[in-house]
Parts: C-alpha cells; sequence; structure tokens
C-alpha cells in the first residue's frame, strides 16, 4: 500500500512538473526595468502602461509564434546602484530573454557589465547619452537618437530661432545631463552664442533652485536650458516665476513628459522643449497609438497622454515580436537579429534599424510648446 502511494506521489510530482515546464514553454518572459517610483516615476508608468497596450493587442491575436508576452517589472527609481542591483538580480533568471529599459542613461551604463557577462540584451527607449553605444557592449540598444543630436537642435533653437546670445545651462549630475551639458558647451559657441552660466544639480535630491535662478536674474541671462527631466524642470518654471525671472526656458526631451504641466501649472505655459513623438500626431499609425493609448488608460494616464517614452516603449515589443519572428528565440539570436542590416521595424517613432553599435538610424527630432496646459508642436522657422 504504501509503495503504491509513493508510486502515485511521483506521478503526481511528474505530471506537475511537466505541465509546468511546458506552462512556461507557452511564454516568452521579459524585464521591464525602469523609475517607477521617485521624481521620474512618469517615465516608467508611461513605459509600463504602453507595454500593456501592446501586449493586449499582440496576446490578444495570438502571442508571438503562439506564445504569450509576459513581463516582471523592476523599479529602478532612477538609481544607478539601485539599477546595478536589478541587473545582479535579474541577471540569474535564464528564462528573461530581454530588458526593456531602463530609461536613465546612468542606471544603462551600470546594468550593462552585468547583463554582458550573460548575453542578455537591453533595449532601452530613450537612455540617449551619446557615449553610451560606444563603451564595447553587443548587447545594447537604443530607440531614441542621442544627445548629440537632441542638444544641437536645442541650441539651434535657443540662438538661431529665437535669437538668445547670453545663455545659462541648468544640468542634472547624472551621465544623462552631463552628456547633454558637454554638447551644449560646444554647440552654442559655434552657433555664435555665450554660455554665461554652467550650474548642475542633484537629480531626486535638490529640489530648491532659488540660488541658481538668483545668479541668473543678476547675470544678464536672457536664456536658460534645462538638461534634465520633468520634476526638475517643472520646478525651475515655477520657482523662476515667484521669483520674477523671466529669461526664455526651453528643455531637453526629458522635460518633455505632460507631468510637468500638470506640476507647473500655469509656470509652464509657453515652455518649450525638444521631444522625439508628438503627441498629437495626425498620421495614421501614430493617431491610432495615441487614441488606443487614451482609450486603453481611462484614469491620469489617459488624460495626460502618451509622450516619447510610451511611444519608444511600444515600439520596443513590436520590434522585438518581429526580431522573435525572424529567428531571434534565444538572447544571442535576438542580439544577433537586431544587429542584421536586414533587420528594421517602421513603428510610431519612425525607422528602428539598428548599426554595429546599437545606435537607431532615421528618427526624427521635434519640438513641443505649452498652449492652454497641453503639449502641442512648435515648428522653426530659421533653420
Amino acid at each position: 500500500m504504501r509503495n503504491k502511494f509513493i508510486l502515485s506521489l511521483c506521478i503526481l510530482i511528474l505530471v506537475v512538473m511537466f505541465s509546468a515546464s511546458s506552462f512556461a514553454a507557452e511564454e516568452i518572459l521579459f524585464a521591464i526595468v525602469s523609475s517607477m517610483t521617485g521624481d521620474t516615476a512618469a517615465e516608467g508608468i508611461q513605459t509600463q502602461n504602453a507595454v500593456d497596450l501592446a501586449l493586449s493587442e499582440i496576446n490578444g491575436s495570438g502571442g508571438v509564434n503562439g506564445k504569450e508576452l509576459k513581463y516582471i517589472v523592476g523599479d529602478d527609481m532612477g538609481n544607478p546602484p539601485q539599477g546595478l542591483i536589478l541587473a545582479q538580480k535579474f541577471s540569474t533568471n535564464d528564462d528573461i530573454l530581454f530588458w526593456l529599459g531602463p530609461n536613465s542613461s546612468s542606471c544603462c551604463i551600470a546594468a550593462l557589465p552585468v547583463l554582458q557577462k550573460v548575453g542578455l540584451p537591453l533595449i532601452s527607449p530613450c537612455s540617449s547619452n551619446p557615449t553610451m553605444t560606444h563603451m564595447g557592449f553587443n548587447n545594447f540598444f537604443r530607440l531614441i537618437v542621442n544627445d548629440d543630436m537632441l542638444i544641437d537642435q536645442l541650441a539651434k533653437l535657443a540662438v538661431i530661432e529665437l535669437g538668445y546670445k547670453n545663455i545659462a545651462l541648468i544640468w542634472e549630475n547624472s551621465d544623462y545631463g552631463i552628456g547633454m551639458r558637454d554638447v551644449a558647451l560646444r554647440a552654442i559657441p559655434e552657433l555664435g552664442g555665450k554660455v554665461l552660466f554652467s550650474e548642475t544639480f542633484v537629480p531626486n535630491v535638490d529640489r530648491d533652485f532659488s540660488s541658481q535662478i538668483t545668479k541668473f536674474k543678476g547675470g544678464e541671462v536672457d536664456c536658460v536650458l534645462v538638461l534634465g527631466i520633468y520634476t526638475a524642470g517643472a520646478l525651475f518654471l515655477k520657482q523662476s516665476e515667484a521669483l520674477g525671472f523671466n529669461a526664455e526656458i526651453i528643455g531637453s526631451s526629458g522635460c518633455s513628459n505632460p507631468k510637468l504641466i500638470s506640476i507647473a501649472g500655469e509656470a509652464s505655459e509657453d515652455f518649450i522643449a525638444i521631444a522625439t513623438f508628438d503627441p498629437n500626431d495626425k498620421r495614421p499609425k501614430q493617431a491610432k497609438f495615441i487614441e488606443d493609448y487614451a482609450n486603453f488608460f481611462k484614469g491620469e494616464a489617459g488624460v495626460l497622454g502618451v509622450g516619447e517614452w510610451g511611444a519608444h516603449a511600444y515600439d520596443v515589443v513590436y520590434l522585438v515580436k518581429k526580431a522573435i519572428e525572424m529567428g531571434g528565440t534565444t538572447r544571442e539570436k535576438l542580439i544577433e537579429v537586431l544587429h542584421s542590416p536586414d533587420f528594421e521595424y517602421d513603428g510610431v517613432t519612425g525607422l528602428n534599424k539598428f548599426d554595429e553599435f546599437g545606435e537607431t538610424s532615421g528618427k526624427r527630432t521635434l519640438f513641443l510648446t505649452v498652449k492652454d496646459g497641453k503639449f502641442v508642436a512648435f515648428f522653426p522657422t530659421k533653420f
């Protein structure tokens, strides 16, 4: 009797193990890693929202090669040490096919060496530090154009389009901010402008910009470039208004998040930021995505709308789907397909095609300005 019980128990265990492995085999697992809390949480939340939209469409239509896409979430809080911890944690999970994110350049740089060792692809929607694609990591890909182009265009907006010559920089002390600062310090003088001040702040820590504003106000500054994320941009706008600082304030793409408007309120009116996605794009593919996003999220996310973080994340999911269908079913094969000159995906953010360094090509930049509490397109006429 005892032997029969043990035999039955063993059979039951084998059945459960087989069922679990079969179930796992019917899934394609990936990780979303971004800031889900803290001063840059709107980036991660928008990223995850867009992924949920993409998965509802893909899994609802049969998945990828008959398998459902699933994800796990890691909150790096925009903090590089936390990004490293997540890389160490997730690198031990052999079921994860790729990382989607981080959006933070510093978090990407912290994670990449660990992920490279296990051959885990990191596909970032919006990390834009120019040096990242030349650090020797073949597992890194990004969908956004880098800050060599973005800040060069921002400098042209300030000097050529708006006609300002006496410019101040306020930049976050991170790989993102440092990369943008370096481009601005080169580009502005080349265009005939002067960088009168270059001041820094610690992201997710510093919230009082009164000392920098007072310095700029007394120094004949007529334009400020905010090189950081939307929370800092919003606080700088509000505090500038409160202190009577009337210089033009324009921002990097990190400031083009709709959360900037909800934080800054009326102080954000007429603010201009460079961006890589127009939340009011009327082209059919883009307009459908924007409408679907708004309809999918009925709460604050739907009301605020979607920006470049969600749009690029949405494209990540679909380009990986295509890469898997082209044979990228393992980490090694996925990296190989994405690097292939034959691979490209035309998404809502434009053409996604990677060079040997994981840099994207064929993408456009644009400008957004706040009118009546919403971001709308701003079109330069002089460059």
